[in-house]
């Protein structure tokens, strides 16, 4: 069944959307089984990291920056069929079910994806994205002509990434990375290419799906830190730098968080034929530099609570900085193509972040996190006091 703000496709309402109003509220939330899905992308963001943990070094990075493309699209794209059709019936449960038996092969193999697993990742992938591809077809085809034009001309898009995945197993690097960039131009740009119009968005359960997957990232950090701080407990400071790690990673969440209702209350009020192009900017592109900047504090703070009374390696202690400097930036991003207001407070504390940095390489790593915590938290005070509005939201306030 297809979904046009709360109005099912048959027309039962009784009457034939019109593009040009607003939309009329949709509170469907998120469903147990979108977060049974989910779980796949928690042991995934764990995978991504240890990739990067493994191999620190600027391959390692841009390998893990391209598995998390590829990842991120994925989940991506499963975000928006669910968000455009109900998968309650059985046929769609089960499913869905398999895209995630798929996608966990996927992720067992991404330690490996550039190496002797890539097969079994680009397959596997591969596997995801047929499954999404064919949950399209089927459910637009019983919607109206509009979604389901939509439809056909966005699923070739869907496959075109994980084939050059695949292909990418059966040359050497670096042809193997250039065929990963391309399948990421081709995620990417596919929508942009061949046009969102006739995709609808349910504000509440778009908003909220984000915000789980926003949950998810910073989860990883927790894991991080528990597992850094794993064989280091003999050391007094180690627990420290897990509180001051928790505390970064609680300003981030608050940060995000603190405008949630201002977001859905945005895209709620944002006309029918402009939401659709809102959604793909806001969430599905720039939602990806959030996700990616709590996926390299991970990283850092890692690295930062297995060797607390030393000064990081450079590229550690740019994974530490960077990463929370490259949350904050995203953050600037998102309000300004969610809100059209510039967020200087944010945009100061990333600047402020990525200056740490120096200091980083210099000192103790447990007083990087001390620093960073330190910026944080002063920002995010400054917020609570002030409570600025942006948007319709005022910051700060989490429901």
């Amino acid at each position: 069944m297809t979904l046009d703000d709360g109005n099912a496709a048959g027309g039962s309402a009784g009457r034939e959307p019109d593009t040009d109003e607003l939309q009329e509220p949709d509170e469907r939330s998120v469903g147990y089984l979108e977060l049974f899905f989910d779980l796949t992308f928690v042991f995934a963001m764990s995978q991504v990291t240890h990739l990067m943990l493994h191999d620190i070094s600027w391959q390692g990075f841009g390998r893990g920056v391209l598995a998390l493309l590829a990842l991120w699209w994925a989940w991506v794209c499963y975000a928006w069929l669910t968000n455009l059709f109900e998968i309650a019936r059985v046929i769609h449960t089960t499913l869905i079910i398999l895209a995630m038996a798929a996608m966990l092969i996927a992720v067992i193999a991404l330690p490996t994806a550039f190496t002797t697993g890539a097969l079994v990742f680009g397959l596997a992938l591969l596997a995801v994205r047929l499954i999404n591809a064919g949950m399209f077809i089927a459910s637009a085809s019983r919607g109206e002509a509009e979604l389901a034009s939509a439809i056909r001309r966005l699923v070739p898009g869907l496959l075109v990434g994980p084939v050059l995945i695949v292909a990418g197993a059966f040359v050497a690097s670096p042809y193997r990375e250039l065929l990963w960039v391309a399948a990421a131009a081709a995620d990417f740009g596919s929508p942009l290419i061949a046009g969102i119009n006739g995709l609808r968005v349910v504000p509440s359960y778009f908003i909220h799906r984000h915000g789980l997957v926003i949950i998810i990232a910073l989860g990883e950090t927790i894991i991080s830190l528990g597992a850094g701080a794993s064989e280091s407990l003999h050391h007094p400071g180690v627990l420290g730098a897990v509180v001051l790690g928790v505390l970064i990673t609680g300003t981030l969440w608050w940060t995000y968080f603190g405008l949630t209702t201002g977001a859905e209350e945005r895209l709620r009020l944002t006309p029918a034929a402009d939401r659709a192009r809102l959604a793909r900017d806001a969430y599905s592109y720039l939602h990806l530099p959030l996700v990616a900047g709590v996926v390299f504090f991970a990283l850092g703070a890692r690295v930062s609570v297995e060797h607390i009374g030393e000064p990081l390696a450079p590229l550690a202690a740019l994974a530490l900085t960077g990463g929370v400097a490259l949350f904050y930036a995203g953050e600037v991003a998102y309000r300004w193509r969610d809100h059209h207001q510039l967020v200087v407070d944010r945009l100061l504390t990333a600047a402020a972040s990525l200056l740490v940095f120096p200091l980083a390489v210099s000192v103790p790593a447990v007083l990087s996190l001390a620093v960073l915590t330190a910026i944080g938290v002063l920002r995010l005070a400054w917020e609570l006091w002030r409570r600025p509005q942006i948007g319709t939201g005022t910051a700060g306030t989490v429901r």
